[in-house]
């Protein structure tokens, strides 16, 4: 690691271990404890649906994947669980978990056929992902009362989603003319990514929309599991409006802070900050997202497990000759 990429997560732990301090020593440690006794033997199920969503994940992966391909759904979560366990423990997020998956697959699939499966899946599951933060901006101005200038707010992020993602398309699409040059490297990898995803539509126009379910499906899971978290912490059952806003606050938290490690100190500063919003305890919020933080932990160590278990293999001859190994987008 350079020293400038050193630098990144320094920076991010500058970040996060102060959020974490403030908003723990805010809550109190004995109303932290309290909490996490109520959920007690409850963690079981949260960890159990956690490793459902990522069985949802390497499912949807793989059906991104060529149908030419041997690739197990065992070897697509495993696969998936080791790259996404290097890219929560470090700052460079897809950078280091796409490569992963790609190294880990290398023996049953050609680097250039890997890649372009995880194009497809990063921007279907990108998608689910914008749409589930939608949808909470939909149910939290639906149904909770909310000053006019908070209302505005969500209208205006609401607006924001559906501008970006048709300027994201527009980019992706590739609005470079020829005459122009050649493309930045940028510009082109993103040419590339949308020729992976028209190439995969065209060909399985059926499986897309496949992946694209399984992605909703995996965000549903997750708003299941903050419901029985709260269940557990709160006096009285919470609504699923509730936990719908606080899983769209958790997938946009992500997005924005990929950068910081396990997003330390942010989770529990927005999960108090929303808790107090809905009318409970900061604690509620705090202790949710320890919890999640907990479980995201213990994937993390059975990925990296995986990942130093695997065996090292020459990867498959339907690599083109001469071609290199393409690099993951």
């Amino acid at each position: 690691m350079t020293r400038r990429r050193l630098l990144v997560p320094v920076a991010a732990a500058l970040i996060g271990i102060p959020l974490f301090v403030y908003a723990v020593d805010n809550v109190g440690w004995p109303n932290i404890v309290s909490g996490i006794n109520r959920v007690g033997w409850g963690f079981i199920p949260i960890l159990l649906l956690s490793g459902l969503r990522f069985v949802l994940r390497a499912a949807a992966w793989r059906l991104c994947i060529p149908p030419h391909a041997r690739f197990s759904l065992g070897q697509a979560f495993a696969a998936f669980l080791a790259g996404d366990a290097v890219g929560n423990v470090t700052p460079l997020g897809l950078i280091a978990s796409e490569p992963t998956k790609v190294f880990l697959i290398r023996h049953r699939l050609a680097t250039r056929e890997a890649a372009s499966s995880l194009a497809v899946d990063f921007v279907v599951y990108s998608t689910s992902a914008v749409t589930m933060i939608a949808i909470g901006l939909v149910v939290l101005l639906a149904n909770f009362p909310l000053s006019l200038g908070w209302r505005e707010m969500v209208v205006t992020a609401l607006a924001a989603i559906g501008v970006g993602l048709i300027v994201a398309w527009r980019v992706v699409g590739g609005t470079w003319k020829p005459e122009r040059g050649e493309r930045p490297p940028w510009r082109a990898r993103l040419a590339t990514l949308r020729e992976s995803v028209l190439t995969f539509s065209a060909a399985n126009p059926a499986r897309l929309w496949r992946v694209f379910a399984l992605d909703l499906l995996f965000q549903a899971v997750a708003v299941i599991e903050v419901y029985l978290v709260l269940r557990w912490l709160l006096p009285e059952p919470p609504t699923v409006a509730q936990a719908i806003v606080f899983s769209a606050l958790d997938r946009a938290i992500i997005i924005v802070f990929k950068f910081i490690p396990l997003r330390l100190g942010v989770d529990e500063s927005a999960a108090g900050g929303m808790a107090v919003f809905l009318g409970w305890p900061a604690a509620t919020g705090v202790v949710l997202a320890l919890i999640k933080k907990v479980r995201s932990i213990f994937w993390i160590g059975v990925g990296l497990i995986l990942t130093a278990a695997h065996p090292s293999q020459a990867g498959p001859e339907t690599d083109p000759p001469g071609t290199g190994r393409a690099r993951p987008i």
